[in-house]
């Protein structure tokens, strides 16, 4: 993983934390919080993309690349299903930005934490974490 990726994943991650416990009903931080939530889940694209392409691997469609990666020991059960949920939500910014509500904002701000633990081992170059085989 390029550095510049991990750094932008962080950077993103870092402000969704700072938003996502301020008032939602400000339209100002409700976007806010959209757009960094859409950046950081664009970044963890980007990196598990690099990550599966490196291993011969070559993805049709964004959610491909995490089961990719659970097929190859790198991620647990529990954390596909949150990294798919969570590209999901990017999809419904990127696509349908007006039917996000607040609850799936947040939750997608959250599943970011996920997220994180698998940039994280990637990283280190480590295999499955939390909920590693389930």
């Amino acid at each position: 993983m390029r550095s510049s990726e991990l750094a932008r994943f962080v950077s993103h991650l870092r402000r969704v934390r700072e938003l996502r416990e301020r008032d939602l009903s400000d339209y100002l931080v409700y976007t806010a919080l959209a757009m960094e939530c859409f950046q950081a889940a664009n970044s963890l694209i980007e990196i598990g993309e690099r990550y599966v392409v490196g291993l011969g691997r070559y993805p049709a469609t964004y959610s491909d690349i995490f089961q990719i990666m659970r097929e190859e020991g790198v991620i647990g059960g529990e954390e596909l299903s949150a990294l798919k949920r969570l590209i999901f939500l990017g999809n419904l910014i990127a696509h349908e930005y007006y039917r996000i509500t607040e609850g799936e904002l947040r939750e997608m701000a959250n599943l970011l934490d996920v997220a994180e633990g698998v940039v994280e081992r990637l990283a280190r170059g480590r295999g499955p974490g939390p909920g590693g085989s389930g």
